[in-house]
């Protein structure tokens, strides 16, 4: 089972019951009782901080099962990037923050495989933040990531760090121009730059095709033809256009 929704627990302080080796899978302290009896359910866990601040030691565990009013929890062990340990009856036990609780800091290349839904990273080499969703990382703003877009008609390459954002809307009965070319304006433009537009008729008298001679941040230019080759000159067309940038 994929562990990915991450459960958090409000001011939540004990002590272990019994010690427990660094292969236990199960724990136990008085105050575990009142815990939800819903981990492991759609992949539901709480994250427990186990520490020893004499030693300056500590392990984050996962609990992903808790039976009803039970001292007792299963656990995963060793859990982000800490190492599984020996920890002895009366070690403290928080459900306090982790670094997965806020955002972190990684190279792309090195985001963590075991991320909860909703698990924020700031990519460092990338310049954006990613979220981590259903079975992938995500851009946090923006339809994609600014890597995997372009270059746009221009020939540029889409910079790192690009929010990459669309354009969606119906232009009804725009007039062509004597040699069956318009411009579009978008209702509001991209922040930089247009990188491609998608122009499709909703006009069974002027079916197309639209081809695009040039965009801008704040506009499209196109050509509409007549079915063929034939230009369609001084009509009126409706159409929906939609477009990325950033």
């Amino acid at each position: 089972m994929a562990f990915e929704q991450r459960a958090t627990r409000d001011y939540f302080s004990t002590a272990l019951l019994s010690a427990a080796t660094s292969s236990s899978t199960t724990m136990q302290s008085v105050d575990f009782v009142g815990l939800d009896t819903d981990y492991g359910t759609n992949g539901k866990y709480l994250p427990l901080v186990l520490h020893d601040d004499t030693l300056g030691v500590y392990e984050v565990v996962w609990v992903t099962a808790h039976a009803s009013s039970s001292n007792t929890v299963t656990v995963v062990r060793g859990k982000e990037g800490t190492t599984a340990l020996a920890w002895g009856a009366g070690t403290r036990v928080e459900a306090a923050p982790t670094s997965y609780d806020v955002l972190l800091a990684r190279a792309a290349g090195t985001l963590p495989s075991d991320a909860a839904i909703g698990t924020r990273v700031n990519r460092g080499d990338k310049k954006d933040s990613v979220v981590r969703v259903n079975n992938a990382w995500a851009p946090e703003a923006g339809v994609a990531f600014a890597s995997d877009v372009g270059p746009g008609m221009t020939g540029v390459a889409v910079p790192d760090g690009a929010v990459l954002l669309m354009r969606c809307q119906y232009v009804p009965a725009f007039n062509t121009g004597a040699t069956g070319v318009a411009t579009i304006n978008f209702k509001t433009p991209f922040p930089n730059a247009c990188l491609m537009a998608w122009p499709v008729s909703v006009d069974y008298s002027h079916v197309g095709p639209y081809v695009i001679q040039s965009v801008t941040a704040a506009s499209v230019t196109l050509c509409v033809f007549n079915g063929s080759n034939v230009r369609a000159q001084q009509n009126g067309v409706s159409m929906l256009l939609a477009a990325i940038g950033y």
